[in-house]
């Protein structure tokens, strides 16, 4: 094969489980981007490193390091103005929630999830999630709680990816803008956001390994797939009675 094809055929030929091909590739494509921007801009080092890292920070690694983002946000505000740092985060964040959407609605669509779909609390919650969905993923955008519960709602609704994206930003951009500016103001020392780091990442992994989950295992779908068919019928028979 020629050398250029077989190039185009790495970038391009899908391997492995979706949701890690994407984070990889992504992650891969920005740095390669970052190299020239800093070589003709060094001044922009901490935004371009900033971009590299809100990859996979808000990837399907997310769930194993879920105090990682904030952070580094707050690192990079002691060398850039607190508004440039926000503008760099939401737009890595924005780019990894749009894959994340398609990467989420693709995983749904398998067969084996149609009774999860079907589940009487998952129904009550689209249907919840209908009455206001632009404010409902507003808020959880700002607000400090898991963000795919958004996520997967707005794509059993079949909500507007538009309408969501857009919900998403106006959410996210005032709570970045707050890490930004707290990190600009106090300083915090960086082996104190180190410390965040390690101790968020370390709790999740010692908690997935003491109830025998895998590590890297998705927070609702793996779990999801694994579990025997017998134990999901019996989950939904006793959420129905409980109904």
């Amino acid at each position: 094969m020629h050398p250029t094809r077989r190039w185009l055929s790495l970038w391009t030929r899908p391997l492995g489980d979706r949701r890690w091909d994407v984070l990889v590739r992504t992650t891969a494509a920005v740095a390669l981007l970052g190299i020239p921007t800093v070589i003709a801009f060094p001044r922009l080092v901490p935004l371009v490193w900033l971009a590299v890292v809100s990859i996979p920070t808000n990837s399907p690694l997310s769930p194993i390091i879920p105090t990682a983002f904030e952070p580094v946000i707050m690192e990079a505000a002691k060398y850039e103005r607190a508004i440039w740092v926000t503008l760099v985060a939401l737009g890595g964040y924005m780019y990894m929630e749009y894959l994340n959407w398609h990467a989420y609605a693709w995983v749904m669509s398998w067969k084996r999830f149609a009774p999860f779909k079907s589940r009487r609390w998952v129904q009550r919650s689209i249907e919840y999630f209908a009455r206001s969905p632009f404010a409902t993923v507003v808020f959880f955008a700002f607000a400090p709680f898991p963000f795919w519960v958004a996520r997967c709602l707005a794509i059993l609704h079949h909500y507007s990816l538009r309408q969501f994206m857009v919900a998403t930003a106006v959410g996210r951009f005032p709570r970045l803008y707050l890490y930004a500016w707290v990190g600009e103001r106090l300083r915090v020392p960086t082996v104190l956001l180190l410390g965040v780091i390690v101790a968020g990442a370390a709790a999740v992994i010692a908690t997935r390994l003491a109830r025998g989950q895998r590590v890297l295992a998705d927070t609702v779908f793996d779990q999801e797939a694994e579990a025997p068919p017998s134990v999901q019928s019996d989950d939904d028979s006793r959420k129905a009675g409980a109904a």
